[in-house]
């Protein structure tokens, strides 16, 4: 698999301690390319580990090593057991100001995320492949979730993306909110 990387790195921080990354969150970048992606992202101080465009091509953004800015107020797998609060405000954050940063690896794919435009199946087969050997490093990887899944109402990416493809191929669980 191919996978270029961005220098300098996008912002990020390292991981506390001994943390175990264990969730990728899938998200979809609405911008033309990766260059475009990367201009925003650094105008707003965010960042993803991985980013892959239409052509399936990935580009390493942060080293999994250290904790990428993508999902924000975020509730994910192991809030529940830390007996996390699920209540949001408003504007559905989570009053808690929880976040699964530090245990994820984020990966956007460039999509409108309008649920029109499609996903090409070089950047799918891409995002596959590309956990897949995340995992075979990472024997810690366990989920598979969107941004949507963990900021509920604030977040809708990646719309129209299929994560029970993505779990079933990978052999990661779908990591979903609890009712």
């Amino acid at each position: 698999m191919s996978v270029e990387t961005i220098q300098p790195w996008l912002a990020h921080r390292p991981r506390r301690g001994a943390t175990h990354i264990d969730t990728v969150v899938l998200h979809a970048t609405p911008c033309e390319n990766v260059s475009s992606a990367v201009a925003q992202l650094k105008s707003q101080g965010l960042s993803y580990h991985y980013i892959i465009d239409r052509t399936g091509l990935s580009h390493k953004c942060v080293p999994y090593s250290a904790v990428a800015f993508h999902a924000g107020n975020s509730y994910g797998p192991h809030e529940a057991a830390r007996g996390t609060s699920k209540q949001q405000d408003a504007h559905f954050n989570f009053v808690e100001l929880t976040s699964v940063n530090e245990y994820s690896i984020g990966i956007s794919l460039v999509n409108d995320n309008d649920g029109a435009d499609p996903y090409p199946r070089e950047q799918i087969d891409a995002c596959i492949g590309l956990i897949k050997e995340l995992a075979a490093t990472l024997k810690s990887l366990k989920y598979v979730t969107t941004h949507s899944l963990v900021s509920p109402g604030r977040m809708t990416d990646p719309v129209g993306i299929d994560i029970v493809r993505i779990s079933q191929q990978t052999g990661l669980d779908i990591w979903l909110p609890e009712q």
